[in-house]
């Protein structure tokens, strides 16, 4: 039986924060909180209390209104990534392969840095939350981490169950897909998904979550060692694996 009820809150022109509810226990955790005022809509009409906010990394549009959050539920707890003082917020620091319980589920911490050194994801009954580690069919910028950070990352995700279902911090799908065409033409996977994805997005859907296993197909940065990829990051077969992933996401930055 499915304990777990997920509701996704787009926030500004194209965020994502989630609330993720075990049914159960009524308890509810809020991941990231950019901007209070929709999460606390969507919280008055399921009628949940907020126990918890779980914090992947310190970008104001993903913590700047935690503050005002704790203004509705005073006694919310923030778990926020552990050593990241910039997060100026009390709450319990999370590090890699910490647990802790949303009622009768059990979250596991994932320390995920690249994009910035302390980003992290939150890992609950086979849902992923991972803030701007990773986007469907793309990652986040490699504001503080380097190539290694990033492969390191890529490679952490992909080592996931196949199903396990993936809930990004921004609607970037499409453009996403647009580069990883451009790096892997041939990929008829990403025909496919970009089909889907603009039904989805026309019909007011969100492309958000994801999963493992699709982006196993589709994500360059989850490919890094296909043939095609290799081809068109390192024509002349001259770079290693880590100098490839870095490659691939400064080509990314200019695309």
């Amino acid at each position: 039986m499915k304990n777990l009820e997920i509701e996704i809150v787009p926030y500004y022109d194209d965020n994502f924060a989630y609330l993720i509810h075990d049914i159960q226990s009524n308890k509810t955790a809020l991941v990231d909180c950019g901007e209070a005022e929709p999460v606390l809509r969507q919280l008055e009409e399921k009628k949940w209390h907020l126990d918890n906010i779980l914090v992947t990394h310190f970008h104001f549009d993903h913590a700047g209104e935690i503050d005002v959050m704790k203004k509705s539920f005073p006694d919310v707890t923030v778990i926020k990534p552990a050593g990241e003082n910039r997060l100026d917020v009390e709450g319990v620091e999370a590090k890699d392969g910490d647990t802790f319980s949303l009622g009768l589920t059990e979250i596991s911490v994932i320390s995920l840095p690249a994009h910035t050194m302390y980003c992290t994801a939150y890992l609950a009954d086979g849902n992923l939350f991972v803030g701007d580690a990773l986007f469907s069919a793309g990652c986040g910028r490699l504001f503080e981490g380097q190539a290694a950070d990033l492969e390191r990352a890529m490679d952490k995700i992909a080592a996931l169950s196949d199903d396990t279902n993936v809930y990004f911090g921004h609607e970037y799908t499409v453009s996403n897909i647009e580069f990883a065409k451009s790096v892997e033409p041939n990929n008829v996977a990403l025909e496919d998904y970009r089909r889907s994805v603009e039904m989805k997005i026309e019909s007011g859907q969100f492309s958000t979550p994801t999963t493992v296993g699709l982006e196993k197909n589709i994500n360059p940065f989850l490919r890094i060692d296909q043939p095609d990829v290799i081809k068109s990051v390192d024509p002349k077969n001259k770079l290693n694996r880590t100098e490839r992933i870095g490659a691939l996401r400064s080509m990314k930055d200019t695309f």
